[in-house]
């Protein structure tokens, strides 16, 4: 990859959590000419709405979380899928960022939870065929033997990633304590702003 080149970590990041950071720095490692921006997607559409913290809550929260990346130099956050129709589309997403863009080359990054299910994205085709796909490995979740999962790039020798959004708000909801699964200062944030169920005692 040359400096052009920008991976696309799209994602709710409700909350970004020490796993999000870690594969944000373990691909730059691999694709060391390479930026990584993260894309806040105000509202996935296969994601339940109400179980989404704010943007701009979210927005803070990464800007937090990105101070402890190693890479943090060759990372930036992109808000524009906040200046898009909602929910977001990643196809017009894309699009949107090669017009504004040109000189630049984009390619995704998406978990391998997601590999199964991409059928189910809007013009996936038109995804796979315009923009690499790059899948960083998730435990539990190996690519279906198939001739649509061979479109896409897999990385290797990169470290599993267990940790999951979904478990972390659990934990929060439950009242546990969950600062050691998050990057340094979201915990108070989500104390601080009650979120995802969080109740002072």
């Amino acid at each position: 990859m040359a400096s052009s080149d920008t991976i696309l970590y799209f994602g709710s990041f409700n909350p970004p959590h020490q796993g999000h950071v870690a594969v944000a720095d373990e691909v730059l490692d691999h694709f060391p000419e390479a930026q990584l921006w993260w894309v806040i997607s105000p509202h996935n559409p296969l994601k339940k709405a109400e179980e989404l913290a704010s943007e701009q809550d979210r927005l803070a929260m990464v800007r937090l979380a990105l101070q402890s990346a190693r890479n943090r130099d060759r990372i930036e956050i992109c808000t524009i899928e906040f200046e898009l129709p909602r929910p977001s589309i990643t196809i017009r997403t894309l699009e949107a960022l090669s017009k504004r863009y040109p000189d630049r080359h984009f390619s995704l990054l998406i978990g391998s939870d997601n590999v199964a299910g991409f059928r189910r994205w809007i013009r996936h085709d038109d995804i796979l065929d315009h923009y690499p796909v790059w899948v960083y490995p998730r435990a539990g979740y190996d690519p279906p033997a198939d001739a649509f999962s061979r479109r896409f790039h897999y990385l290797k020798n990169v470290p599993l990633m267990p940790q999951a959004a979904t478990d972390i708000r659990e934990l929060i909801a439950r009242g546990d304590d969950s600062r050691n699964e998050l990057p340094p200062g979201i915990w108070s944030y989500i104390q601080a702003h009650q979120l995802y169920g969080y109740s002072r005692k």
